[in-house]
């Protein structure tokens, strides 16, 4: 919102510099009123214009990673300062608009009071409101405020007239009234309230000239606005005869602007409006969008060199040992690598093996309905001192689950409960029915190799472990002697 406001200070203040110095003072009003009215739209709009920039694609050659940052307290109070600084900023902002506001109010029911409660007098294009008060003659819209005495004595220079009618029949109010609305929204830009002079006194600058179309003398005429210029305070939303910008119309009455200077000055606007809009609006960089449907299922990036040698490492690991199984942490990695080496890559790296992935998964603990059934038969136990053997059995079961958290929070028991005989193990006929892998020393021997080891149970230890598809491995190693 800050940008905003600066950009858009920056364009009018621009806009009104240009003013100033090339146009205010060359006979070329018509174009002017259009200009500074161009001048407030253009710094309100400008900065809301979106140059968009389409640039090529860029992939990462990195894995993503998730960064979290911990300083959760300092953060909260940095947004709670900004929430509060946010909401006073608001409040100023809406304070200046009701004081705007209420003062546009009160000077439009001031004139709206006048046009009702006074004298009028209605001609072709204009409606004349004759006023007790000794005033300025003064025009809103197509009413012209008169001092009644001097009108009905007919003290009012004709010049003085088609001045005002002049403004009322080229709609200079509206004018007004457009940059009262904006100054009402954007009270903030302090410039609009040089743009509102400006406006006004380029008014004064094209009435003069229709009254001097008329054959009106200038000098005879300068002379009528210095005698009806008396400096008094007027509504904002009239176009009085103001003493203060006398000098300055007596100048530009004497100025004549040839076409060539107005189309010379009119296009050295162009190169300005293309920099403020190139360096006032919004930039946004866009990636272009892949337009070859093949390269989309192509990786956008090859591994780096040490993703190829995390791969390699993890890939020999199993082809030198043949070991079929594998964390599945370790797959992830090697085929996430595997996916974004390139064709050339992927011919010199190891070649991916095929694995069994075995899942590790966390011994479960018991759940809370058997913490329950748990405690309410140690709790009969304790009672009758008798338990039945499936009670026994299901305690046991439960004891083999629970953490050890959960066993010193249990009921304790005032019998010693002895675990269940462990099964017996498996024998060779079963383990090779069930498609069993046999290693000794670390290396995969033949089912009758095993056999006789495993007959010969004084030399051999064994260990059996299976895969997530209840395959066994049987791991045999020499007895120390």
């Amino acid at each position: 919102m800050e940008w905003y406001i600066l950009k858009s200070v920056a364009i009018l203040a621009t806009l009104l510099l240009f003013y100033k110095l090339l146009l205010e003072k060359e006979n070329m009003h018509t174009f002017k009123r259009f200009y500074l009215l161009f001048a407030i739209i253009a710094s309100i709009g400008i900065p809301l214009i979106t140059i968009t920039t389409y640039v090529e694609p860029v992939s990462e050659s990195f894995d993503p990673v998730l960064f979290q940052l911990s300083e959760e307290t300092s953060a909260s109070e940095s947004n709670s300062f900004e929430d509060n600084l946010l909401f006073i900023l608001w409040t100023i902002y809406a304070l200046g608009v009701i004081f705007f506001s209420i003062k546009f109010i009160r000077n439009l029911r001031e004139l709206l009071l006048k046009i009702k409660t006074n004298p009028k007098i209605k001609k072709e294009n204009s409606t004349r409101i004759l006023l007790q008060e000794k005033v300025d003659p003064h025009t809103f819209f197509n009413y012209i405020f008169l001092n009644r005495r001097e009108y009905k004595e007919k003290k009012i220079p004709k010049e003085v007239i088609i001045h005002e009618e002049a403004h009322a029949k080229q709609k200079h109010s509206l004018d007004i009234l457009i940059v009262e609305f904006l100054q009402i929204v954007f009270w903030i830009n302090p410039l609009i309230i040089f743009l509102k002079d400006y406006i006004k006194l380029n008014h004064e600058f094209l009435a003069d000239r229709e009254v001097l179309k008329k054959g009106i003398q200038t000098a005879g005429y300068q002379t009528t606005l210095l005698s009806f210029s008396s400096g008094h305070l007027h509504s904002d939303l009239v176009n009085p005869i103001n003493y203060s910008s006398i000098k300055k119309r007596f100048t530009v009455m004497k100025t004549q602007t040839s076409k060539k200077t107005i189309w010379a000055k009119s296009l050295l606007l162009l190169p300005l409006l293309g920099i403020l809009i190139y360096s006032c609006s919004t930039k946004e960089e866009l990636e272009k969008p892949n337009s070859d449907p093949t390269a989309q299922n192509q990786p956008l990036e090859k591994a780096t060199p040490e993703m190829i040698r995390e791969y390699n490492r993890l890939a020999s690991s199993y082809n030198s040992t043949g070991d079929k199984s594998q964390e599945i942490n370790d797959y992830d990695r090697m085929s996430d690598i595997y996916k974004v080496m390139s064709p050339e890559q992927k011919k010199t790296a190891e070649s991916f093996p095929e694995i069994e992935i075995i899942e590790v998964v966390e011994d479960p603990k018991a759940t809370p309905e058997m913490i329950a059934e748990y405690n309410k038969i140690i709790g009969d136990l304790n009672e009758t001192g008798i338990i039945k053997q499936k009670d026994l059995n299901q305690i046991n079961k439960i004891l083999r689950l629970m953490t050890v958290e959960q066993k010193k929070s249990a009921v304790p028991s005032k019998f010693e409960i002895l675990p269940p005989p462990p099964p017996a193990p498996p024998t060779y006929k079963k383990l090779l029915a069930d498609g069993a892998t046999f290693y000794y020393q670390g290396k995969i021997i033949e089912p009758q190799k095993a056999q006789e080891l495993v007959e010969d149970q004084k030399k051999v230890n064994m260990q059996i472990t299976y895969d997530n598809k209840k395959r066994p491995f049987v791991e045999l190693t020499d007895k120390e002697n």
